[in-house]
């Protein structure tokens, strides 16, 4: 398999190695879910307050265009649908609402998932809400990052404004299958963040989204998210740039097969307004049984990480 590698310079005059991977081979599709129609009974949905009762919404088949957003990048001309979620509606408690939808076919523990993903924000309060996709769960136990750490399976969680110091979270069980940690706050020099940590304000995540509302997040903009995972291994690129690669367990081991699955919560004491003013909506679900090899970056990124420390980026939510 080929892959290329990029040199990205930041202003403190940072070295960091940008690896694109080259699709590998890959088997038919296992699952293929365009949300044009409603394909609930394909999902089994949970809150993390279940039995409930939950304060957002969860809506197949969302005629987004009809809502003023634009088509999603991977669609064809006319399609409209997708999968909204929308989470915290009208009160503060964090464990009101956060949500997993699992994909109920089971999938082979090496695949490829691409999802098109829109986090919507509108003005400046309440806006910090994460949508996360993943794989290998177990469709009974919510993702979550904080507030409590929760998930089953690996999983990457983003914020669309940018507004904290751990924008882009990824979560792993360790090698005993619980999960006790999350990966790359703030400051982390986690090398398997390759921006070099999770703020949305590292020159990667600049470089990926440069000119939208909230730089350095998927705020209002689509974006094509990629997650791999082969032979214990995981990578996640956003629109073609990987931004994170490693062991898919903390700790060693292979992850286990299981199901992907796409949510959205509010993890903090907030309501955005006006009500449902923040929402994920997630377009063109496809998973691939992957065969690709990735690349193990760790050692190269060291040579680009030594001056990232010098500066840590910090906000307080609005």
């Amino acid at each position: 398999m080929r892959m290329t590698t990029r040199l990205v310079f930041s202003s403190l005059g940072t070295l960091t190695l940008a690896w694109a991977l080259v699709p590998g081979v890959t088997s038919a599709q296992i699952i293929s879910d365009d949300f044009e129609t409603d394909t609930s009974a394909d999902y089994t949905v949970v809150n993390l307050n279940d039995p409930g009762p939950n304060d957002g919404t969860v809506t197949f088949a969302f005629d987004y265009i009809a809502a003023g957003i634009p088509l999603a990048p991977r669609s064809d001309a006319g399609d409209k649908g997708g999968l909204k979620f929308t989470a915290n509606d009208t009160t503060d408690d964090p464990f009101d609402d956060v949500w997993t939808a699992f994909h109920n076919t089971a999938l082979p523990a090496n695949v490829k998932l691409t999802v098109d993903m829109y986090i919507g924000v509108t003005g400046f309060s309440g806006t910090t809400e994460y949508a996360h996709v993943g794989i290998g769960g177990d469709g009974t136990t919510v993702n979550a990052i904080f507030s409590p750490i929760s998930g089953s399976g690996d999983f990457i969680a983003f914020n669309g404004d940018g507004d904290v110091t751990s924008d882009y979270r990824w979560s792993r069980p360790d090698a005993t299958g619980d999960r006790d940690t999350v990966s790359g706050s703030g400051e982390t020099l986690d090398p398997s963040y390759w921006a070099g940590g999770s703020d949305a304000s590292l020159p990667l995540y600049q470089e990926i989204f440069p000119a939208t509302d909230f730089p350095g997040s998927p705020g209002n903009v689509w974006a094509t998210i990629e997650l791999t995972t082969f032979e214990g291994t995981t990578a996640i690129a956003v629109n073609g740039t990987t931004i994170i690669a490693g062991p898919a367990v903390q700790g060693g081991g292979i992850l286990a097969a299981g199901l992907a699955s796409l949510g959205y919560g509010d993890v903090f004491s907030s309501v955005a307004q006006p009500a449902q003013s923040q929402f994920g909506i997630f377009d063109n679900l496809t998973v691939e049984e992957s065969f690709s090899v990735i690349p193990e970056p760790s050692s190269l990124l060291l040579l680009g990480l030594g001056t990232i420390g010098l500066t840590t980026y910090r906000r307080k939510r609005s």
